[in-house]
């Protein structure tokens, strides 16, 4: 090839060249600021949703707390059915 001709494509192929590790710099760059955008966004959705479980946690609890507060009081009724009924006069004291 004459070197002439080879004055002349040398530039153009140093500029594809430099021109091409350019774009592929800005696809890095983009496609890393894309991912550290994702990872904001889900970190946020996981703090998001901790805080939505730790909620559900508290109104179990809660739930659970009223459940045994119920429980304890139909005992309390069952007992108070299953005493043996007394007689009026023998609550009163007279013996007949």
């Amino acid at each position: 090839m004459d070197p002439a001709a080879l004055e002349m494509i040398a530039p153009v192929f140093v500029f594809l060249g430099f021109g091409g590790a350019v774009l592929i710099g800005m696809r890095l760059r983009y496609a890393h600021k894309e991912r550290m955008r994702l990872d904001a966004t889900s970190q946020a959705d996981v703090e998001r949703l901790t805080d939505a479980v730790n909620a559900l946690r508290d109104e179990v609890q809660v739930l659970r707390d009223g459940y045994l507060e119920i429980n304890e009081r139909v005992e309390f009724t069952e007992r108070l059915l299953e005493r043996p009924k007394v007689d009026s006069d023998i609550r009163r004291g007279r013996n007949s």
